[in-house]
Formats: structure tokens, C-alpha cells, sequence
């Protein structure tokens, strides 16, 4: 549990130190993205104790989102 939580931090802290080191925005996106389907995994498994659930229970609890980033991707692409 304790590498859960640490796996969290580090998702969540990356984006800012990547930023501060002079990333591009684009490059920031795509992490932002990886780290936001990262954290759903795990928030999914860990936190709300699917990791027993069968696998068509684990896709669809952790389907909201790849749906919420794609589609935000696309008012942006669009915008």
C-alpha cells in the first residue's frame, strides 16, 4: 500500500517539476495524459478494491477516464 501511495505523489508532483525544468507544453500534455490514466489505474485497484473484481468490472471502472482526456483533447484540437 505504501508503494501505492507513493506512486501517487510521484504522478502528481511530476508534471510541476517538468514544467519548472523548461519542458515544452506539448511534452507536458502527453505526461500529464500518461500519468492521469496511471493514476486511475491505481486509484481504481487500490482504493475502491477492484483488484479481485473480474476484468470487465476493472475496464469499465476505469474507462471514465481515457473518455474524459480523449474528449478534452478533442475540444482542444478542435478549439
Amino acid at each position: 500500500m505504501l508503494a501505492v501511495y507513493i506512486a501517487l505523489m510521484v504522478c502528481t508532483m511530476l508534471p510541476v517539476i517538468i514544467l519548472q525544468a523548461g519542458a515544452d507544453m506539448t511534452i507536458l500534455v502527453w505526461l500529464v495524459f500518461a500519468l492521469m490514466l496511471v493514476k486511475a489505474l491505481l486509484l481504481v485497484d487500490h482504493f475502491m478494491e477492484m483488484k479481485h473484481a473480474p476484468w470487465g468490472w476493472r475496464f469499465a471502472a476505469q474507462g471514465w477516464a481515457v473518455v474524459v482526456v480523449a474528449v478534452l483533447a478533442g475540444i482542444h484540437a478542435v478549439g
